[in-house]
C-alpha cells in the first residue's frame, strides 16, 4: 500500500512538472516604449494624494548649501560633529546675547552622514531627526571640571566646542576652555541639548550646574539657518577635525 502511494505521488509530481514546463514555454510578449508619455500620471486618486502632500514635501527639498565632500561622525571628534556643536554654541550665544564658553552634544543624536554636493533641508532633518532643542546651563568651574572628569571616567566621549581636552586611560589630563585651563571660581556658560540636560546617555548635568535657561531653538533649525548664511556668503561646507578632543589608552564607546 505504501509503495502504491509513493508511485502515485511520483506520477502526480511528474505531471505537475510537465504542466509547469509547458506553461513556461507557452508565453506571449510585447514591446512597451518607455518615453515621456509615462511622466503623466493618469490615476486621479494618485494625483490627488500627491497634490495634497506636495506643499509639505517641497520645503524639505530646498537646496540650502553645497558640501565639498561626504562627512560622517566619528569619535572622539569628526568634522561633522565639530560643525554641529560649534553651531549650537553660536546659536546659544546669539540667543542669550552673551559669550557661551563651551558646548556639547551627543554623537548618538547624529544619525547619518552629510552628503557630498547639494545639501537639502531634508538632509539636515535626516542627520538630526530628534526634536532636541538648545539649553544654556551655568556651571561654576570646579563643578564643571568634576562633571567632565566623571564623563571621561564613564568611558564616554561626546562632541565639544571651544575646548582642548586630552583623555588618557579614562582620566581628563587636559581641560582647556577657550584656550585656558578651567578656572574653578569662574562661571561658565555651557550650551547643550535638552536630551542631555535630562540625563540622556548617562550625562548627569543637573547634579553639577547652577542654573539653566531653555530656548525653543531646535538643533536642526539652527544648522539649516547657519548653512543658509554660509551660502549667502558664497561659502561651501568643508569640514575637518582640529584636535580639540584627544583620547588615549581607552576603549571608546
Amino acid at each position: 500500500m505504501r509503495r502504491i502511494i509513493v508511485i502515485f505521488c511520483t506520477i502526480a509530481l511528474l505531471s505537475a512538472f510537465a504542466d509547469y514546463a509547458t506553461a513556461q514555454l507557452n508565453y506571449k510578449w510585447t514591446v512597451v516604449p518607455m518615453d515621456s508619455t509615462w511622466n503623466e500620471i493618469k490615476d486621479p486618486a494618485a494625483t490627488n494624494i500627491i497634490a495634497k502632500y506636495q506643499p509639505l514635501v517641497a520645503p524639505l527639498m530646498e537646496i540650502i548649501g553645497y558640501s565639498v565632500d561626504e562627512y560622517d561622525k566619528a569619535k572622539p571628534e569628526s568634522g561633522l560633529s565639530n560643525f554641529a556643536v560649534d553651531i549650537i554654541r553660536d546659536a546659544a550665544s546669539k540667543h542669550c546675547n552673551c559669550n557661551v564658553d563651551i558646548a556639547m552634544t551627543n554623537f548618538g543624536g547624529i544619525r547619518t552622514s552629510l552628503p557630498k554636493g547639494a545639501v537639502r533641508v531634508y538632509d539636515i532633518y535626516s542627520i538630526f531627526p530628534f526634536d532636541n532643542y538648545i539649553v544654556i546651563a551655568t556651571f561654576k568651574g570646579d563643578k564643571l571640571k568634576k562633571m567632565l572628569e566623571a564623563l571621561a571616567q564613564s568611558g564616554r566621549v561626546e562632541a565639544f566646542s571651544n575646548v582642548e581636552f586630552v583623555i588618557d586611560n579614562r582620566k581628563l589630563v587636559k581641560s582647556n576652555i577657550g584656550g585656558l585651563p578651567i578656572n574653578p571660581d569662574k562661571m561658565y556658560k555651557f550650551a547643550t541639548i535638552n536630551f542631555l540636560l535630562e540625563g540622556g546617555d548617562g550625562v548627569q548635568m543637573k547634579n553639577y550646574m547652577e542654573s539653566v535657561e531653555e530656548t525653543d531653538i531646535l538643533i536642526r533649525d539652527a544648522i539649516v539657518s547657519y548653512i543658509k548664511g554660509m551660502t549667502a556668503k558664497s561659502e561651501k561646507i568643508e569640514l575637518k577635525e582640529d584636535g580639540r578632543v584627544i583620547s588615549k589608552n581607552w576603549e571608546r564607546r
